[in-house]
């Protein structure tokens, strides 16, 4: 699969999974992101794109696969955003290396005693799918219906010096109904880490960047930048902590925005 033709200097980024890519797959979702693909391609002299997303590079070809995408991106932030690529016009991907100097090399060993420390407060973790497959990040579910150990947790992983995201999970994606994301990652990294990252390390504007998610993970993104929206699938847990909504759903929300705001750059 290749990658998007050229190379413009306005960025957009995408969460990828019920962002992106629809879980239900179903024709009319699949028909709206080939739309997204085709505009995309036809205006890539324009844009730069970038999945930043919490799912790891295995995933991603697999949905990309059941999906038939037919492009990758310029960009992908991958594991939440620990993990950086860039791709060549024929689909060759190169990972960063630079980008991940700043972690800290005994990270695992931090998240085993905030784990430790967790289960002593009587609060379940349950390990996600696939924990571990990624060095850089951990991910669990807490099953609690309230927000009471959100504080406790938020306070170990302070003392340990790294990061933790918790939002109310996404059943549509995949996960629990009954339960919050919790992951853990270095401070260095994540969404927002990646694109400062990006911002540093190429030509592109903060004021001139759009970003599109639906869920609590994504907000500090679209806050980041200069254009952020949250699809109309969202979350409501997302939709009350972000109002910048679209007025569609997945890839034809996404498409609504582009297609009036960026005119003025095509």
């Amino acid at each position: 699969m290749k990658r998007f033709t050229n190379e413009g200097n306005i960025l957009i980024c995408f969460d990828f999974d019920e962002t992106y890519f629809p879980h239900a797959c179903t024709p009319a979702q699949l028909a709206s992101v080939r739309r997204l693909e085709d505009f995309l391609e036809r205006h890539s002299s324009k844009f730069s794109t970038m999945w930043v997303t919490g799912s790891s590079l295995t995933s991603l070809h697999e949905k990309v696969k059941r999906a038939n995408l037919r492009f990758w991106p310029h960009r992908i932030a991958s594991s939440l955003g620990t993990e950086l690529y860039r791709i060549d016009a024929d689909g060759t991907f190169f990972e960063d290396r630079m980008y991940q100097q700043s972690f800290p090399s005994d990270f695992v060993s931090r998240v085993e005693r905030i784990v430790a420390q967790v289960e002593q407060m009587r609060i379940g973790l349950e390990e996600q799918p696939g924990n571990g497959t990624s060095p850089w990040i951990r991910s669990y579910y807490i099953r609690h219906q309230q927000w009471k150990w959100r504080e406790g947790v938020q306070v170990l992983a302070d003392e340990e010096g790294i990061a933790v995201n918790m939002s109310r999970c996404n059943p549509k994606a995949g996960d629990p109904a009954d339960a919050f994301d919790v992951d853990f990652y270095p401070k260095h990294a994540g969404k927002v880490s990646s694109l400062e990252y990006v911002y540093a390390t190429a030509s592109f504007l903060r004021e001139d960047t759009y970003a599109f998610g639906d869920s609590g993970n994504d907000i500090g993104m679209l806050k980041h930048v200069g254009n952020g929206y949250l699809v109309n699938n969202a979350t409501e847990q997302a939709k009350r902590m972000y109002s910048k909504v679209t007025t569609k759903s997945y890839a034809e929300g996404i498409l609504d925005v582009l297609e009036t705001d960026v005119s003025s750059f095509i």
